[in-house]
């Protein structure tokens, strides 16, 4: 009795024909394996808050500030003043376009009596930062919006009968678009306080 041989076709290179048609298949399909859509890709990192070095000379219109207690910059630094009074505590605010489910870090250079800082709206936890020294320095923190926060309110202001507090940047890094391509979006009041300095 002759063994029975089992036929199988080959190409020239001795691999079956079958098994050479799937290794081209999963070769095809892993070509598309890794290469995100244009759609799909990740906004880049970016400060999304518009004139946050105040360096637009007098002119301010992306900040809708308190008027007559918040001076504006008078030199190409970019310093802010503002004089707080029994009934104003010298505030500016600002809404910023962000991505949902996202984390931003806000920086804020300050200096005098509880200067304060903060963002507002984010659907999780908001961030409210605040000092009280006469020398310059950094508020720093991140904050997390929620999964269905498209925009922020950005602030900062001084204190109720406190000295006058002086700002020279205030920035939101994070997912989201450069600002020549957003469309700016209105700014709204003041937001209240969120918590009182120490005593």
């Amino acid at each position: 009795m002759r063994a029975q041989r089992t036929a199988h076709r080959y190409r020239r290179d001795g691999l079956p024909i079958g098994l050479a048609a799937a290794a081209l298949a999963l070769a095809g399909a892993g070509l598309g394996l890794g290469l995100d859509s244009p759609a799909s890709a990740a906004p880049p990192t970016v400060d999304v808050v518009d004139n946050g070095h105040f360096d637009q000379g007098n002119r301010m219109p992306a900040w809708s500030c308190e008027s007559g207690r918040v001076l504006p910059p008078s030199d190409a630094f970019g310093t802010l003043e503002g004089r707080p009074t029994d009934s104003s505590f010298a505030g500016c605010t600002q809404r910023v376009t962000v991505e949902p489910n996202s984390t931003y870090r806000l920086s804020a250079r300050v200096t005098g009596p509880f200067a304060f800082a903060g963002v507002t709206g984010s659907g999780t936890t908001d961030l409210a930062l605040w000092s009280n020294r006469n020398d310059w320095n950094e508020l720093t923190g991140t904050v997390t919006t929620g999964p269905d926060t498209r925009t922020l309110m950005v602030y900062f202001h001084g204190w109720y009968q406190q000295g006058p507090y002086r700002i020279s940047s205030f920035e939101l890094w994070g997912p989201g678009q450069p600002r020549n391509t957003r469309t700016p979006v209105p700014a709204g009041g003041s937001p209240a306080p969120s918590a009182g300095p120490a005593t």
